[in-house]
């Protein structure tokens, strides 16, 4: 709360800043958008983004500093391998890449480790941030079905510890599920983007938000109080899918729906 609270703060102050030494950006995304490049600036942690195969999608996603992008795709389809596709791509460009899946690609790379750890935490995430990948430390991390993710077990109260009361709360009830797992994500602390996705049974409908034809509880769902920005992705065409920006760190983004080109990858991945 105290980090989200010191970036509302620093965003605000920053727009100010802006309004006061320009005259020019009176457009809501201009100014949106130059903030975003001060605020990076500010940080000093500006890098071109993470690559992925498909350039509109890299520019897109922004997969730079700490960034926790999310992208939803309907189950079986090719873009729901997106996280492997792009990890390997990361991978070959000579990114430090950390990949967790239960589905190895078959591409190899030194600049590529793949963790099959099948409910990794967050602990196990943030020290795997650490590690070296061919003598670097990673760049870029890529968790696929995120909803895999365990919360950390809580150690055992002691006899005298309050905590150790049973709590009678009937309107609340304990943590959910969903409770849990944005509380996993929000525990991966690392200074180096994340690309986390999940899948969906039915064709995702672009032209409406999530919440109207997905229950409240779905991963897709969760994805949106942990990343911003969330990708909602649907084929199209042979070499095109439609996405939908559903939630984004810039609320002008939020909603709009792009056509990329996205064409098949010849990898074995």
């Amino acid at each position: 709360m105290a980090n989200r609270l010191v970036s509302a703060q620093l965003n605000a102050i920053l727009v100010v800043r802006l309004l006061e030494g320009s005259g020019t950006l009176t457009d809501e995304g201009e100014l949106l958008a130059a903030k975003r490049a001060r605020v990076l600036g500010t940080l000093g942690k500006r890098r071109d983004p993470i690559p992925t195969p498909w350039p509109e999608l890299t520019e897109f996603a922004e997969l730079i500093y700490r960034h926790k992008v999310g992208i939803v795709a309907q189950r079986g389809s090719r873009e729901a391998k997106v996280g492997r596709d792009v990890a390997v791509h990361a991978a070959r460009a000579g990114i430090p890449t950390v990949l967790y899946t239960g589905y190895p690609p078959d591409a190899h790379s030194e600049w590529l480790v793949v963790d099959e750890t099948p409910n990794p935490t967050a602990v196990m995430v943030n020290a795997r941030a650490r590690d070296l990948v061919n003598g670097q430390k990673p760049r870029f991390i890529v968790i696929e079905r995120y909803e895999r993710l365990s919360p950390e077990p809580q150690p055992a109260a002691g006899l005298d510890d309050p905590g150790d009361e049973p709590v009678d709360d009937p309107e609340n009830g304990p943590p959910s599920w969903a409770d849990k797992l944005v509380w996993s994500v929000r525990d991966i602390r690392v200074d180096i983007p994340i690309l986390l996705t999940t899948v969906v049974d039915p064709e995702p409908d672009t032209s409406r938000r999530m919440a109207q034809w997905l229950h409240i509880d779905h991963p897709a769902m969760v994805m949106t109080d942990v990343c911003r920005p969330t990708l909602v992705v649907r084929r199209t065409g042979p070499e095109t899918v439609e996405v939908r920006m559903e939630v984004d760190a810039d609320e002008y983004r939020a909603g709009q729906v792009s056509e990329l080109a996205w064409a098949p990858l010849n990898l074995r991945t």
